[in-house]
């Protein structure tokens, strides 16, 4: 498509496009050859590495122009972005030789900017990648949507019911997507666990989750020494320490609960294809007092209400004459227990998915998949039998602690997922979705809808913290009078690795 059709097309596009981009179907129509061009906006930490791990490997996209308020950022960011459009990825902490500098030279330095706006006027994009702190993503984002630009936005999405409505809303009038930065979405063992519990039902009911992010570090950025601000960063940047080591403080991110935790109550909400009913927080600054006003230890307990009628309801069959059948599939409750922590690492990040049937213990590193001892086959009620058991073998049992013995042989024998499968990175596998769909249509996984109700679990789980209660998540704050995308699909494709 020119470059002429395309603006047309942005200021044309309307209502009518919201509802076919909410049905998988793309205005765009891109050359094979075409690149997408994108503009990044924050390239700090996590802005970097989405050029050095994500960018790089997607040969679709071109970085036109990057973006940051600190001007050392901006100038890593456009030396690593050249690299990108080259094709050579670097590893964190490496630095380019001088045969990957000369190559990269053919290839496009990004422009640099302070101001986003500007590069939203000035430049030729299609799509803007945003990793700047939370209290931004709204505002940059809405622009960027008005601007007629598809959006990857890092997570946590928002910071409050309304912005997240409003960004959803925007999104159907626009005819745009806003993928979110829950890569999880695109791991390809994360996929599978997904088909393997909902296609193969290898686990049953899923009827408890725990997840933990454990880290022994104060989680500071050290701030350069003697550097003075030149006079277009005074414009944005008041205190060089807070705008460096933002994540320290709550007005501007929400600490543990949105730049970890939301990895994670994604996962919950994504396999249980269902959105938290309430949540209770416990936290608190008690180890690391060095001036910060986010917590440094959580503890949070989520309740997901389960209802025939859900996507996510799993229905069991009797496993026991005891078992009222009118019963046993009726609305349930799947509990879910969160911790993070910063003052001890064992136990790592990682999520565990119990079900009656089998446990997937799941990680970016790695996958695994667990049977589960007493589950029994599916048996027809009336042919479900008490073993009788005679009063001497009660004592018998009881008093030689036989009862209580349950064998963990079957517990250890866990099978790993796609464990001989070569495996990328889960950025690239965001990053080239991104473009895919941009190019040639459809919604990604980690959509709109999958940022805002991710979100909710953070925005809820923060007020519990503050007002020292059990927060109710109301379903109307995520339901909408028009068609959204969904947030629990998932896509597996690797089917001939795992029957092997």
């Amino acid at each position: 498509m020119s470059d002429v059709s395309r603006r047309d097309f942005i200021k044309t596009a309307g209502l009518g496009a919201g509802v076919a981009i909410a049905a998988g179907y793309s205005p765009f129509s891109y050359a094979q050859n075409e690149k997408v061009r994108i503009g990044l906006v924050g390239t700090g930490g996590q802005g970097t590495f989405h050029i050095r791990d994500g960018i790089a490997g997607t040969p679709d996209l071109d970085i036109v122009a990057v973006c940051d308020v600190f001007e050392p950022n901006q100038r890593w960011a456009a030396r690593y972005g050249q690299l990108a459009n080259a094709g050579i990825t670097m590893p964190a902490g490496e630095q380019p030789g001088r045969d990957q500098v000369q190559q990269a030279s053919e290839y496009r330095m990004p422009s640099t900017y302070y101001d986003y706006r500007e590069m939203l006027a000035e430049e030729e994009l299609d799509a803007v990648v945003i990793s700047t702190p939370l209290n931004s993503h709204y505002p940059i984002t809405m622009d960027c949507l008005d601007a007629g630009k598809w959006v990857f936005c890092e997570k946590t999405l928002v910071g409050n019911v309304e912005d997240g409505r409003s960004m959803v809303t925007k999104c159907h009038e626009t005819g745009k997507f806003v993928q979110v930065g829950h890569q999880r979405r695109y791991n390809p063992k994360y996929n599978l666990a997904m088909k393997l519990a909902f296609e193969e039902e290898q686990i049953g009911r899923i009827n408890h989750i725990t997840a933990q992010w454990h880290r022994n570090h104060f989680w500071r950025r050290q701030i350069p020494v003697d550097y003075e601000l030149n006079e277009q960063e005074q414009q944005f940047i008041d205190d060089l320490e807070r705008h460096l080591n933002w994540r320290m403080y709550q007005d501007l991110s929400g600490g543990l609960y949105t730049e970890l935790a939301t990895h994670q109550t994604d996962i919950a909400n994504w396999f249980l294809k269902a959105v938290p009913a309430r949540v209770h927080t416990f936290g608190g600054i008690d180890y690391w007092r060095d001036g910060r006003t986010v917590d440094d230890n959580i503890v949070l307990s989520f309740e997901y209400d389960m209802d025939p009628r859900d996507d996510g309801f799993m229905p069991i069959d009797a496993r026991s004459i005891l078992q009222d059948m009118r019963q046993i599939n009726q609305s349930y409750t799947t509990r879910f227990v969160y911790t993070s922590i910063l003052a001890n690492a064992n136990r790592g990040a990682s999520e565990l998915l119990q079900g009656d049937y089998g446990t997937f213990r799941l990680s970016e590193q790695d996958c695994w998949l667990y049977g589960e001892p007493g589950a029994i086959a599916s048996v027809p009620a009336d042919e479900l039998e008490e073993e009788e058991v005679s009063a001497d073998d009660y004592a018998s049992d009881t008093l030689s602690g036989a009862t209580l013995q349950v064998s963990t042989e079957e517990l250890l024998k866990g099978r790993e997922l796609l464990a001989d499968t070569p495996m990328e990175t889960a950025d690239v596998y965001q990053f080239r979705a991104f473009a895919d769909h941009i190019k040639n249509g459809g919604v990604p996984l980690n959509n709109q809808m999958v940022g805002f109700t991710t979100s909710l679990t953070s925005i809820a789980a923060i007020q519990s913290r503050e007002e020292g209660r059990t927060v109710e998540i109301d379903p109307a704050w995520y339901s909408f009078d028009f068609e959204v995308p969904s947030f629990h699909d998932y896509d597996y494709e690797y089917e001939e690795d795992w029957e092997a």
